[in-house]
């Protein structure tokens, strides 16, 4: 199954870093980012700023881990981090999708020396 992961993020310097780094880590697939604004209430007050929404694409079996690093790195006080089930996909994205998503079994050095 597909998973979105939705984040918003203060500027394009620390979502374009988190992008990097779950897709190298090959927690997402994809990360979309694009510049919005936004109204919200912080500490009683009506906030209005630019900030930039991520929509992080996964899979079922890696969003957990996903959510937490998103959680761990993120530069707000209390980060966005809403997941919203793909119910319907097509089927090469959703093979692309878990393709790109899966750990790679680290090769094994062999430490044996030959003679």
């Amino acid at each position: 199954m597909g998973i979105v992961i939705i984040s918003t993020y203060p500027d394009k310097k620390s979502v374009f870093k988190i992008a990097n780094i779950v897709v190298n880590q090959r927690l997402a697939a994809c990360v979309n980012y694009t510049k919005i604004n936004s109204v919200y209430t912080w500490k009683g007050k009506i906030e209005r700023t630019e900030e930039f929404l991520a929509l992080f694409k996964t899979t079922k079996k890696a969003k957990q881990l996903l959510k937490k690093r998103i959680e761990k790195s993120h530069p707000y006080q209390v980060p966005e981090i809403i997941e919203l089930r793909m119910d319907s996909v097509n089927r090469s994205y959703l093979a692309w999708l878990e393709d790109s998503t899966k750990r790679r079994k680290s090769k094994k050095r062999n430490n044996s020396t030959k003679r």
